[in-house]
């Protein structure tokens, strides 16, 4: 599994730049740099998956 978030400034990362706009993707075991991205400022979380609605039901 993978952790992602959007950078809000230039980041260099691991030799990849990553410009304002760009989804980085970091490996599991690094959720806790993801998070100190987003707490400096760095990058935003990616927004959770949205839920489908179920379709109601119609009855004949």
């Amino acid at each position: 599994m993978s952790v992602s978030v959007q950078a809000l400034v230039q980041i260099a990362l691991d030799g990849t730049v990553y410009e304002p706009g760009e989804w980085i993707t970091l490996p599991e075991e690094q959720r806790m740099r993801a998070r100190e991205l987003v707490s400096y400022g760095l990058a935003k979380q990616a927004p959770a998956a949205p839920v489908k609605a179920r379709k109601a039901r119609t009855t004949s």
